[in-house]
């Protein structure tokens, strides 16, 4: 009886969810490594030391500034180096600016060399250029990925996570206290795209603003819609979780099916 009521089920109609569910894993890492930098880089440029001394060690991270230069430089060192977040990192990243930091106006043109983290390359052209303050009187930044290959920590891969960003950042809370960052928020709005590690290309659009905050490992909040068109079922959501705080566990939601994964 077994075999027979295997034998009449309908294969055909059964939906293959893996390049839905896949993409969606890939992007939500390839995103928190792009705002890894991002939160580096916010925090850098905003700490009194850098500005009045060149130098700080920020989240175990050497960030040098050069005011002749107009460049600041993120480095972890060239052997790896524990972070707070559990992660190894080493290689550095550097800021170039188009005018004095950070008025608005200027853009910061960041580029990666040799970062690893997790023994895994991060490599990324990102553009962050400041919009100034916008119609609620909150300071905005624009945040381009231009290119990005982003190795994931799976040793069957053998190509990353490429993507570009279309994002504004709206800074929510604490641009009063610029120094202090732990309590800066940020809402994050807009637009990307890429291609899997397998392959499949993808679009992604935000449906309510992700909650950026520099002090949480992750995105803690928001949704966002991601379509894969080469999927069978090509649209879903992405949830952030809002009611769970700072949490690393995201929900996929696809033809009303739930998946769920946690990053690290």
């Amino acid at each position: 009886m077994i075999s027979g009521t295997y034998s009449c089920k309908d294969k055909s109609s059964e939906i293959d969810y893996n390049p839905n569910v896949l993409t969606a894993k890939d992007y939500i890492r390839a995103e928190d490594a792009i705002f890894e930098i991002v939160n580096a880089f916010l925090k850098g440029i905003h700490d009194t030391l850098v500005h009045e001394t060149g130098y700080a060690y920020i989240d175990y991270c050497d960030v040098v500034y050069n005011k002749v230069a107009s460049t600041m430089k993120f480095g972890y060192g060239d052997v790896n180096r524990l972070c707070g977040d559990n992660k190894f990192r080493r290689g550095n990243f550097c800021a170039e600016f188009s005018g004095e930091v950070f008025n608005e106006g200027v853009t910061a043109y960041i580029t990666t060399n040799s970062l690893f983290v997790d023994d895994f390359l991060t490599e990324a052209a990102i553009e962050i250029e400041n919009l100034g303050f916008n119609s609620l009187n909150k300071i905005e930044y624009a945040l381009r990925v231009t290119g990005s290959d982003i190795m994931l920590p799976d040793t069957s891969k053998t190509v990353g996570v490429q993507m570009t960003t279309e994002f504004i950042l709206v800074w929510e809370e604490g641009s009063f206290t610029p120094a202090i960052y732990e309590d800066d928020v940020f809402l994050v709005s807009g637009t990307a795209a890429g291609t899997s590690t397998d392959g499949y290309a993808f679009t992604i659009t935000i449906q309510e603003p992700l909650i950026n905050h520099v002090e949480c490992f992750w995105i803690s909040g928001g949704l966002s819609q991601i379509t894969v068109p080469s999927a069978k079922v090509p649209a879903g959501d992405i949830d952030y979780l809002t009611e769970n705080g700072c949490y690393n566990q995201f929900y996929f939601y696809f033809d009303n099916n739930q998946f769920f994964e946690y990053i690290k």
